[in-house]
């Protein structure tokens, strides 16, 4: 594991285990190489009052804001939260609404518009395509954006294995590339 790097990019296309963000992952080739962690560095991700921890996390766990003051949602085991995972991918969301993942009932959500941190730090619908897991999806594969696709279908747990016949000159991802095997 300490020998894997925590991102990949190709010429054509980049692979991630939740989260490419373009600040996160520029900070990350600063002080590691080419994405791998040192000893020293794997021991300091570990650290929650280390810089590497929040670059490590935002990569590896995906990204979480907080809502509003005020406002909370109930997970699944009913648990208040204030804290939500955002679809890092979705460039056309301007609400909480349409940016929160893993919310079982989005109407506990506000309205608001989205701070533009948030706005800023969402996948650029231009970027290259990326390949990413650690969201569980559910169903029939979708594209989670044209250049965004989750291929981690619960595997680990009775889903599918979802693989990607990835072609360079596409500028955007295609579904009839998407298979599923069981």
């Amino acid at each position: 594991m300490m020998t894997l790097p925590l991102f990949i990019e190709f010429d054509t296309f980049r692979i991630v285990h939740a989260c490419w963000n373009e600040a996160v992952i520029g900070e990350l080739l600063k002080v590691t190489k080419n994405g791998r962690l040192t000893d020293e560095q794997f021991l300091s991700a570990a650290n929650k009052k280390s810089q590497l921890f929040s670059l490590v996390e935002t990569t590896t766990k995906g990204p979480e804001a907080t809502l509003p003051d005020g406002h909370l949602f109930h997970d699944k085991e009913g648990h208040g939260r204030s804290e939500v995972r955002l679809q890092w991918w979705n460039s056309a969301a301007s609400t909480w609404k349409e940016i929160a993942t893993s919310v079982p009932d989005l109407n506990q959500l506000p309205d608001n518009n989205l701070p533009a941190s948030i706005k800023q730090s969402v996948y650029p619908a231009k970027s290259k395509p990326v390949f990413f897991g650690h969201y569980w999806m559910t169903g029939k594969p979708v594209l989670q954006a044209k250049n965004a696709l989750c291929l981690d279908y619960s595997a680990g747990r009775d889903g599918p294995l979802v693989s990607y016949k990835f072609d360079p000159k596409l500028t955007s991802l295609d579904l009839k590339n998407l298979t599923m095997h069981d």
